[in-house]
């Protein structure tokens, strides 16, 4: 699943999925100007909690969303 944050007209795109060599799970996160970075973690439990952290640090530094896209 797509995620996107937008702050003006600039958007940071996240992407939560299972880690192509189906150990795990991945979020993919895309901000202005980096390269993408790829985070990992074992379990859905602890990129669920992962996801929510970086929803909230998003959101307090000023991005709206997460708006949602298959």
């Amino acid at each position: 699943m797509f995620y996107f944050f937008q702050k003006e007209s600039v958007y940071i795109q996240c992407e939560v999925r299972q880690a192509d060599d189906g150990a795990g799970f991945e979020i993919a996160i895309t901000e202005p100007n980096q390269p993408e970075r790829v985070e990992r973690y074992p379990s859905s439990d602890t990129v669920h909690r992962r996801w929510l952290e970086l929803q909230e640090r998003f959101q307090r530094d000023g991005w709206w969303g997460p708006l949602g896209r298959d």
